[in-house]
């Protein structure tokens, strides 16, 4: 099973989520005592409008900001608690306001069948994030009655104690946030050495206990001879090394579950050598047959419209980003990435003719297909029983609620999206998308038919 809104790519980009066992913070990012960053929010979903939210006119109350997404199951954990907080400091000059950046519709869905006691606020082109230097979700930043940031932390671990403790004046006993690195959480150490001249390294990785989430991260080695993947599926090793978006990808075999860092290194010039000696690796580790081949079928040609389009900006310093459900955001990104994102959207490759160069901050949000729809309003516990029994009866292991009247009429729809093929699953409106990428983006989508250089992965003879 494979969701499109549910991997984060990050290229140069290392997209977490955290667990309650510590908050996760940036050194670069606003500190204990500061005074936070502007409060700017493009809408309110819930709670106050937008305009009557700033942090003069909340001088006086204490303030807890939370940043979360729907997608996140550590976030959706702390909403009872959250509400259970706001529940009893209701009386009290205390403002939970929960910040996320998701397509509105998505926000809307989710609140007809989730309960949120708090403000909710919508940080379209995620200026507030950006802000915050938020690395990890779920985040809260605790503001006290002066405007000076009290605490950072995991919602989870904050208490009654803590915000009496602000509400009072003194200083919160909650720890400091942690700062979370690759490497931190690291068993093996691998000290600095010259890199090899030739090297193909697949080695599995055994995802940190405190770390969860969507986590691939796919780069250039630094004298740009060869290709680096860390926490990555081998999925993510085909796109990336073979520079083939899923779109132009046709897996005909079971691919290998679980994680792995890859290394992939050869002289200047022998790229060609070096993919070729990939495919061996493949076929030798996985049992993998991987071919490139020409197909001429339907694509999309991309051209430029508009020149001052609000999702769409060039930047001068390269980021990350990634896709969430009904939309993606990427920061300082050339358009060759800007079309990787485009292709899995469409479901169909993507060429680009706006001859633009550079990077690129881009905010895409689509109206949501009925699938998209019912991946957004399907019950949590739902998601973790299809993982638990991803080729079982998922639905007679679901609490009662979820197996009578409208749950089940769900529970039967989601069956059905289950059974398409990984590629088509809960897939975008392609006129959604496009009328989307010409409205905040600029940017024109034809059809056309083209020939098209395509990846065949198949089971290896023996």
């Amino acid at each position: 099973m494979k969701l499109f809104w549910g991997v984060l790519i990050g290229l140069g980009f290392f997209g977490i989520f955290a667990t309650n066992a510590f908050a996760i913070a940036d050194n670069n990012g606003p500190k204990i005592g500061d005074v936070p960053p502007s409060l700017n929010l493009t809408k309110m979903v819930q709670g106050s409008p937008a305009t009557e939210i700033s942090w003069d006119k909340l001088k006086g109350k204490v303030v807890v900001l939370e940043f979360w997404a729907t997608w996140c199951g550590p976030c959706v954990q702390s909403i009872p608690h959250l509400n259970d907080l706001a529940e009893q400091f209701k009386n009290k000059p205390v403002v939970f306001i929960s910040v996320t950046s998701e397509n509105e519709d998505v926000i809307r869905l989710f609140l007809k069948n989730h309960s949120m006691k708090a403000w909710v606020g919508l940080d379209d082109y995620e200026v507030l994030n950006k802000a915050f230097h938020v690395q990890g979700i779920p985040h809260a930043v605790i503001v006290d009655a002066t405007g000076h940031i009290a605490a950072i932390a995991h919602p989870a671990d904050l208490k009654p104690e803590n915000l009496e403790e602000v509400l009072a004046g003194k200083k919160c006993s909650l720890p400091e946030p942690e700062v979370y690195t690759v490497d931190k959480h690291s068993t093996e150490v691998v000290p600095n050495q010259i890199p090899a001249l030739f090297e193909i390294s697949i080695r599995e990785h055994k995802m940190p206990p405190k770390i969860q989430g969507p986590v691939c991260t796919w780069s250039h080695t630094s004298d740009n001879f060869g290709f680096e993947g860390q926490i990555a599926t081998v999925e993510s090793a085909l796109n990336f090394v073979f520079d083939k978006t899923s779109s132009r990808t046709f897996i005909k075999c079971k691919l290998p579950d679980g994680y792995y860092d890859f290394e992939l290194r050869a002289p200047s010039g022998h790229s060609n050598e070096l993919q070729s000696e990939f495919i061996a690796a493949l076929r030798t580790t996985f049992g993998l047959e991987v071919k490139q081949t020409m197909k001429t079928m339907d694509v999309y040609v991309l051209t430029q419209i508009n020149t001052n389009a609000p999702g769409f900006r060039k930047v001068e310093e390269s980021g990350g980003g990634g896709s969430s459900i009904g939309g993606f955001r990427l920061n300082g990104m050339t358009m060759k990435v800007i079309v990787d994102y485009l292709e899995p959207a469409l479901g169909k490759p993507v060429f680009d003719e706006t001859d633009l160069k550079g990077l690129f901050d881009v905010d895409l949000k689509w109206k949501l297909s009925e699938a998209e729809q019912l991946a957004a309003t399907t019950d949590r516990r739902v998601w973790q029983a299809i993982y638990a029994n991803p080729n079982g009866d998922w639905i007679s292991s679901l609490p009662a609620e979820l197996r009578e009247g409208k749950a089940l009429k769900n529970d039967k729809r989601l069956k059905i999206e289950l059974a398409k093929p990984d590629s088509e699953q809960f897939r975008p409106n392609p006129d959604a998308v496009i009328d989307a990428a010409r409205e905040r983006l600029g940017l024109q989508l034809t059809l056309v038919k083209r020939p098209v250089e395509i990846l065949e992965i198949s089971e290896a003879s023996k």
